[in-house]
């Protein structure tokens, strides 16, 4: 009896994973069509910058053309570039296709990141599907050939660290994502407080440098000066003098003029991340794993939604964590689908010449959803005072 009731639950146990994998099958298959079904699309970057860097790099003696300035793009990217000339497709699909399977690390992250709070298969699948399938992710990569999802990649593999409480490897994904782009400076208020509260040390500020040095050496190699790849996040920054690029921010409420309002911004940004440390600092609440994806949303959000010289893009990776966060707490279920909503439709101006709902009023939505966040952080971190008001709004 006993044996016959074993070998039910053998054959049921095999059943189910065979549907796990058949699920698993279709769900990735059907990812990688949506994405190759928009390879042939052409965005405004690939014709003025993209696919003229494929060229440079085609024409100018394959890898040593790294030795020139001719990209303001990092070296770990233009490797990927380099790669990309040598790959037997067409120009277009190669840029896309060294930018396509970012998506799939990305997603993979995130299940791990998920995985850290729940063990349910079907909980991990959704929030790789998640991942795969939010509009922002396709459209970044496969239709526009853009890299935001290499670096997020790294930010989100830096939580998941964070999660697990190594900080140096955390630190050093951060540096990794630092190393493709600027942008993932957006994270670094998080590890700031995690140091104020000692969870992470000091000397870890090293390893950028250190990383940042190892990726540019190749270039170096190649005949780049070395003060050209030292600053090229310098020279990321002022590339554009923009209040925004289409970034659904507090600058689409402001006119457009850098000059008068580009510092003010600046100093503005900076000082609403030193209100978050402080408000994060002074409060007496451990940092708990949801704590910690709470803070990690809140600084993807806060830091672009207040700095100038935005682009559309740059809100990526808090369109990826908000996935996290809504599976961390189901009740903000919205959280992704509002962010993910209002960047994908502040993409359409550039990508398609088209205004579905005008800019100001989806930075509005955005500054919703950080307003969201920031109400949830505060009381987590200050439950008596929550309590308090709670008693004296009675």
């Amino acid at each position: 009896m006993a044996a016959a009731e074993n070998g039910r639950a053998g054959l049921l146990s095999r059943l189910s994973e065979s549907e796990d994998v058949l699920w698993w099958s279709v769900g990735l298959a059907l990812a990688a069509s949506l994405r190759l079904s928009l390879f042939r699309f052409e965005s405004g970057d690939y014709i003025s910058h993209l696919g003229l860097w494929y060229d440079y790099i085609q024409t100018h003696g394959g890898f040593s053309a790294l030795a020139d300035n001719f990209s303001n793009y990092t070296p770990p990217y233009l490797y990927l570039m380099w790669v990309a000339t040598k790959l037997p497709v067409a120009k277009l699909a190669a840029i896309k296709l060294i930018a396509v399977p970012f998506d799939f690390l990305l997603a993979f992250i995130v299940l791990l990141t998920v995985r850290h709070k729940y063990q349910n298969k079907t909980i991990l699948m959704l929030a790789c599907f998640a991942v795969l399938f939010a509009p922002t992710v396709i459209f970044n990569s496969a239709l526009w050939a853009q890299s935001d999802a290499m670096y997020t990649s790294f930010l989100v593999g830096a939580v998941l660290y964070l999660l697990r409480k190594r900080p140096v490897a955390a630190f050093v994904c951060f540096s990794v994502a630092l190393s493709f782009k600027t942008q993932a400076v957006f994270l670094a208020p998080l590890f700031l407080i995690l140091y104020l509260k000692k969870r992470v040390p000091a000397w870890v500020v090293v390893l950028f440098p250190a990383i940042y040095f190892v990726f540019v050496i190749p270039a170096w190699l190649a005949g780049r000066p070395l003060r050209d790849v030292l600053t090229m996040h310098w020279q990321q920054a002022e590339t554009f003098k923009q209040l925004t690029m289409n970034a659904p921010n507090l600058y689409q409420w402001l006119p457009d003029d850098y000059d008068l309002f580009g510092r003010f911004g600046i100093v503005l940004a900076l000082t609403a991340v030193f209100v978050f440390c402080l408000v994060v600092w002074k409060s007496r609440a451990e940092i708990t794993d949801e704590l910690l994806v709470r803070l990690a949303l809140l600084s993807l959000l806060l830091v672009p939604f207040f700095l100038p010289r935005m682009h559309e893009r740059y809100f990526f990776p808090a369109d990826v964590v908000a996935i996290v966060y809504a599976f961390y707490f189901p009740r903000r279920f919205y959280v992704p689908l509002v962010v993910g909503l209002v960047s994908l439709l502040s993409y359409f101006p550039f990508l398609f010449g088209k205004t579905v709902i005008e800019l100001p009023w989806l930075a509005l939505l955005m500054g919703a959803m950080l307003v969201v966040v920031v109400c949830d952080t505060v009381r987590e971190l200050y439950p008596n005072l929550a309590f308090k008001t709670q008693l004296t709004s009675r």
